[in-house]
């Protein structure tokens, strides 16, 4: 298999300077050029437009919603994911 995970967090003073996209670019590029990675999968929560939109940017697709996925560390309640995965292809 050669597939791989990517987990990313930046800071709230960071948000808005396109260090999330160029970051997830350029490490996402390294894994399939020379890792020989295919497919590549993120997770972000299913209510974080901003890093959903930051991933579509560099051409994460939605697979799909996972139900109760995270648990909030503020509230103690449980929510959902949206998997998100990137062929080697579709890298832009």
């Amino acid at each position: 298999f050669r597939h791989a995970g990517i987990d990313i967090f930046l800071t709230a003073r960071q948000h808005g300077k396109g260090l999330g996209t160029d970051t997830v670019r350029t490490l996402a590029r390294w894994l399939v050029e020379e890792r020989g990675h295919h497919r590549l999968t993120i997770d972000p929560a299913a209510a974080n437009t901003a890093a959903i939109r930051c991933y579509a940017g560099v051409g994460f697709k939605p697979v799909g919603i996972m139900r109760a996925y995270a648990r909030d560390h503020r509230t103690g309640t449980w929510q959902d994911g949206l998997l998100m995965d990137l062929l080697a292809a579709e890298l832009t």
